[in-house]
């Protein structure tokens, strides 16, 4: 199918991104068909990542959509998918190979999971285990036990100080002081002038359909908050990614985002909702897999260990890691790219360093 026939809704994405002005593209699909389509399809934890501004969707109407971000790396460009494409099982093979052949560009694949493997492997990609996912069975996760303590001290917040968390729709909430967070929280960030992308969503401080947000205020005054992104499973809400945590420092050392992330576990458990993802930890645990390549988990494994100046890999792995759920791998696919490519790919991608 020629991508002019597509049924998209063209759509302005992020210039530094994109070097290809005259290429062929898809678009964005409108709003209804990506609700359908991540309602239908998205069930991997990080399926609503398809809606990050920077995405373009290839859809194929009756198979569905691959999200992707052209990105140019050495004067090529990429096209990176950022999660499972949204398509059953058996329409997924015929998907990747339409949006292969209609787009220019070299497909690479991250932060994938194991469903995906299969038909890309078939296609010639081999697969390298790229971080952990790190996610919580809400039905019977407890905070008791020596293992658990921080967590204990985080949810009894309120005994220390006048904390009080609520869920809010967007318009409820005082823009500034929300603002005034999120600059705060990204002041300690080694990047600091714009917001990373690709393995996180942005974040979008107008509602959302799907999402829940849910902020902590102490002494009337906004503390932090957490972003909660749906997935689904049949239709249905099958848990909810913590995407987005932010909090002013002074605040973020009393424990307030795992304090709000615990309340909201609550309530979803009281729900019947029964999972909550916390998000990959990139480059966090990865090991040797079938057909693997060598020397990209070798890179991986260095700056896992000495580029937490760049972006705080181990910490965050830590920080995920006290919730003790369960793990689960994701990969990186490429095809015909050295891993030199691939690393730039994903360095310039997210957004973690403004490679040519």
């Amino acid at each position: 199918m020629p991508a002019s026939n597509l049924s998209v809704t063209l759509a302005r994405h992020p210039a530094e991104l994109l070097d290809f002005p005259g290429a062929p593209e898809a678009g964005q699909c409108d709003p209804r068909t990506s609700e359908q389509l991540i309602r239908q399809h998205g069930s991997q934890s990080s399926s609503y990542f398809a809606l990050q501004p920077a995405c373009r969707h290839y859809h194929s109407p009756g198979l569905g959509f691959v999200p992707y971000v052209p990105v140019s790396v050495f004067g090529q460009r990429v096209n990176v998918v950022p999660t499972r494409p949204l398509a059953s099982s058996h329409a997924m093979a015929a998907l990747l190979q339409e949006f292969e052949q209609n787009l220019p560009g070299q497909p690479m694949y991250v932060g994938v999971d194991e469903p995906v493997l299969k038909p890309l492997q078939s296609m010639g990609y081999d697969a390298t285990m790229m971080g952990t996912e790190f996610s919580v069975d809400l039905a019977g996760f407890s905070v008791r036990g020596k293992a658990m303590k921080q967590l204990r001290h985080a949810r009894n917040l309120h005994r220390r100080c006048a904390v009080s968390v609520v869920e809010q729709q967007g318009q409820d909430v005082n823009w500034h002081q929300e603002a005034g967070v999120s600059e705060a929280w990204r002041e300690r960030k080694a990047v600091k002038e714009r917001e990373l992308g690709l393995l996180t969503r942005p974040p979008v401080f107008n509602d959302e359909w799907g999402v829940r947000k849910f902020y902590a205020y102490i002494d009337d005054k906004l503390a932090g908050y957490v972003f909660f992104d749906p997935w689904f499973q049949d239709g249905q809400v099958a848990g909810y990614c913590a995407n987005i945590l932010r909090a002013s420092p002074e605040m973020n050392r009393l424990g307030v985002l795992d304090h709000i992330v615990l309340q909201a576990m609550s309530q979803f458990r009281s729900e019947g909702v029964p999972e909550v993802s916390l998000g990959i930890a990139p480059l966090h645990g990865v090991r040797p897999w079938a057909g693997d390549r060598q020397g990209l988990r070798w890179v991986q494994h260095g700056l896992y260990r000495y580029g937490n100046r760049l972006y705080a890999f181990a910490p965050l792995a830590y920080h995920k890691s006290r919730y003790r759920g369960r793990e689960t791998p994701w990969f990186v696919c490429a095809r015909n790219m050295s891993s030199v490519r691939v690393i730039a790919t994903l360095l310039k991608g997210t957004g973690l360093l403004p490679i040519p």
